[in-house]
């Protein structure tokens, strides 16, 4: 890929070329950790389970208890934050 930019705006908004946002499949609304290393800033996208994927394996003929989901869809959600740290360190 050619060395491509962005431009900020002044309210600190970065338009990201669409050959990127398709290569990465990122649409609007799509949120990102913000990395400092050195002299250098890292975007890595944070792309969000739905919903229905996240308590997809706990659904089955028994009734709902939404104690339990809600615990399941936090244990879920720090798994995946606590990958994507240790992933970048």
């Amino acid at each position: 890929m050619n060395l491509l930019s962005g431009k900020m705006t002044k309210k600190g908004q970065i338009t990201i070329p669409k050959e990127i946002r398709d290569k990465f499949d990122l649409n609007e609304g799509d949120q990102f950790k913000i990395f400092v290393q050195d002299d250098e800033v890292k975007l890595k996208p944070f792309k969000k389970k739905k919903l229905s994927q996240a308590i997809g394996k706990i659904i089955s003929n028994e009734a709902i208890d939404i104690k339990k989901m809600r615990q399941y869809v936090h244990e879920e959600a720090a798994k995946d934050i606590l990958s994507e740290e240790n992933k970048n360190e």
